[in-house]
């Protein structure tokens, strides 16, 4: 499913510019276009799925198939071994309502703020 309207879904379907750095059957990682970190990605699901379809507990399916997705990215970034940080906003705190996890890293400092 795609939605028309939604960045992600535009550069998933090629009509959008998105440098890629990782991609199997249902997920794709790309650079971030803003990144505040040395390495920073975003993991998105290909099809258009909303946060609030998979913000409740019923989804575990998903969400192992999207932090294996997450995990092969941390490990072809060679971020396992130095260290990085996976963010999920929601409810307010995303700018997409397309699901998507930021993968952050390569600084000796903690990316993006502390936690």
């Amino acid at each position: 499913m795609k939605d028309p309207s939604c960045l992600f879904c535009k550069i998933v379907a090629g009509e959008e510019a998105g440098e890629k750095v990782w991609e199997n059957d249902e997920f794709l990682c790309i650079q971030n276009k803003y990144p505040v970190a040395p390495k920073h990605v975003l993991v998105v699901p290909k099809s258009h799925i909303r946060k609030q379809e998979v913000a409740t507990s019923g989804n575990g399916e998903f969400w192992g198939k999207m932090m294996a997705a997450v995990f092969e990215v941390v490990r072809q970034l060679g971020l396992d071994k130095t260290g990085y940080k996976l963010v999920n906003n929601g409810a307010g705190y995303n700018h997409f309502e397309h699901e998507h996890v930021h993968v952050m890293g390569g600084s000796k400092t903690e990316p993006g703020g502390t936690t």
